[in-house]
């Protein structure tokens, strides 16, 4: 390719890049407040032009409000708490007023190797920070803390910082497609992010009710397969009963379908487990001493 094609090609490249990124700084927000230890800082986006903004639970939490959000341009304004989910690490904030700016939550699944933005709030100290980079990888499962592990993650090399947690992470037509949650403690340059297709299923639950509740059959599970009249069997293994009393489940049962619905991995088993299903019984299949056995199980509600 000429030079001067490649230099034309490269400008309208940043042309473009620069053009997305000011789209989504109009809607992205600094969100900060007091806590106990001091304080917290990270980052959120308007979800709707009714004033409501998404950022991580973990951002506002032990934050005494109202809590202060710095908009693009660099006003501020105060934001109440709409509804948080510490599973998911999802809140809702809502500032009074109209807002014309703000995101779209992307419908379609994401590719590994996308190019991708990061905007947030770096280290409490950088507003407004734009970083580029890829979608590295799906359906990750890391740790944070000693609640539920978080599944289905979106990995991506944009360089993000404690800050960032709460921003959107956006795709060449600014959608989102993932909020910036947290870094591998391993290594500064793997990012990861709650999906999109996660934020569409907590935010409006947060809208209608402050909270989301979810069922729970009081077990702690692992993954395991086992072998059955001579074929294998994916489910998951019954390592630790909670409340004995409460089940028909023994551990060393290896759960394989609930509600009729096949469990090969955590993420499903959850799935499963939504609001609907506390306080009804629920027919399962495990494998049990090398036999299939049919229980029901009555699913309560979860403390979260």
């Amino acid at each position: 390719m000429p030079r001067r094609q490649a230099a034309g090609v490269l400008a309208r490249m940043s042309a473009e890049v620069a053009s997305l990124a000011a789209r989504v700084l109009r809607a992205t927000v600094a969100v900060a407040g007091p806590t106990p230890d001091g304080g917290s800082s990270g980052s959120g986006f308007f979800i709707d032009a009714g004033g409501h903004i998404v950022t991580n639970q973990h951002v506002v939490d032990d934050v005494t409000p109202p809590i202060t959000i710095s908009l693009h341009g660099g006003g501020t304004a105060l934001a109440g708490v709409v509804g948080v989910d510490p599973i998911a690490d999802i809140a809702v904030l809502r500032l009074n007023g109209e807002w014309p700016h703000h995101l779209s939550l992307r419908r379609s699944r994401v590719r590994p190797g996308e190019m991708c933005l990061a905007v947030g709030n770096p280290l409490g100290r950088y507003p407004e920070s734009v970083t580029i980079g890829v979608v590295s990888g799906l359906a990750r499962t890391a740790a944070a803390g000693t609640g539920r592990p978080h599944y289905d993650l979106l990995q991506t090399d944009c360089d993000i910082h404690e800050g960032n947690s709460g921003g959107p992470l956006v795709d060449v037509r600014g959608r989102v497609i993932g909020i910036t949650t947290l870094l591998d403690t391993e290594s500064p340059h793997i990012g990861l992010a709650v999906p999109a297709e996660t934020v569409r299923v907590i935010v409006p639950e947060l809208l209608a009710n402050g909270r989301v509740d979810r069922a729970t059959l009081g077990v702690s599970v692992a993954r395991r397969t086992v072998t059955v009249e001579g074929k294998p069997v994916a489910g998951l293994e019954v390592v630790r009963i909670t409340r004995p009393k409460d089940q028909r489940l023994e551990a060393g049962d290896v759960l394989v379908s609930l509600a009729g619905r096949p469990v090969r991995d955590a993420p499903a088993l959850f799935a499963l487990l939504g609001r609907e299903r506390i306080g009804r019984a629920t027919p399962a299949e495990v494998i049990r001493r090398g036999r299939r056995v049919a229980v029901s199980v009555i699913p309560w509600r979860l403390e979260s």
